[in-house]
């Protein structure tokens, strides 16, 4: 497990935006590149869908707004049709309609209070500190792991280990977890990382040290090897800042929503 995912708390040819049909016909009239049935498509809902496409890795280019512009007026084919026969008249596809329109009053709400309430180096630096000296003295485990479906099959392979059998070799022939393609290395983890019924025995083993006994978890019946211990290895702040303001952001969206909801009128 690579040390920069520790802190952790949240394909298309072309990515477009979702938007009510129709919705941009009202209002001033803008340029357009296209009219469907009279609609007129504007320019400005093009270079909103090529500014996206470019952002997760597409080339501006004539060919992209090619296909964006017969895709933009594919959807407008769809939606008047849609609505030509009413289908956005009954219950259901009103209700729809509601929570669409919440979820992009919500987007554009969480928006507008992280323009203006952004998160801080200086936050990512505390948070950063904070959990670096909340892990001072926690430890690594470096975990070997086999897992078989039954017990008497994990008694008999521990029993084969005692005897002097390479793990590594039994666990890629026997064991029935993912990590048996690495003879059973599970790399360097921290107790909280794992089912605490294995790390309530990992911790109490030295270097070298098998489990006494198989331990039964929903994925089968383990048998766990404790191939190292070391001091937790923090990783940079570099290297956890995307991980922290993620997480950051997060806890600001939930304590945002609370002080809403605390101020809101609520009856049931």
């Amino acid at each position: 497990m690579s040390v920069s995912k520790f802190f952790k708390g949240f394909a298309a040819v072309v990515v477009l935006t979702a938007c009510a049909p129709a919705a941009y016909a009202q209002g001033k009239t803008t340029a357009s590149f296209a009219k469907v049935n009279g609609v007129a498509i504007p320019e400005s809902l093009l270079d909103q869908n090529v500014r996206i496409n470019v952002s997760q890795g597409a080339k501006d280019s004539p060919e992209l707004r090619q296909v964006i512009k017969e895709e933009l007026i594919t959807r407008e084919v769809l939606a008047q049709e849609a609505s030509k026969k009413k289908l956005d008249k009954t219950p259901d596809a009103q209700e729809q309609f509601a929570q669409l329109r919440q979820t992009f009053l919500i987007e554009l709400l969480l928006a507008d209070y992280f323009k203006n309430n952004p998160v801080t180096d200086a936050e990512i630096k505390a948070d950063y500190d904070r959990q670096i000296a909340a892990m001072a003295d926690a430890k690594q485990y470096r975990l070997s792991l086999i897992v078989v479906k039954t017990e008497d099959e994990a008694k008999n392979l521990l029993a084969r280990l005692r005897k002097g059998e390479p793990f590594s070799k039994l666990a890629t022939e026997k064991s029935i977890d993912p990590s048996k393609k690495d003879g059973g290395n599970v790399g360097w983890v921290m107790p909280g990382q794992i089912l605490p019924v294995i790390s309530n025995v990992m911790v109490n083993l030295n270097k070298g040290s098998l489990a006494a006994a198989p331990i039964q978890t929903p994925a089968g019946w383990n048998i766990i090897k404790v191939e190292d211990v070391r001091p937790f290895q923090a990783p940079t702040l570099e290297e956890s800042r995307e991980n922290i303001r993620q997480m950051i952001t997060q806890q600001k969206r939930i304590d945002f929503a609370k002080k809403l909801r605390a101020a809101a009128k609520v009856t049931e």
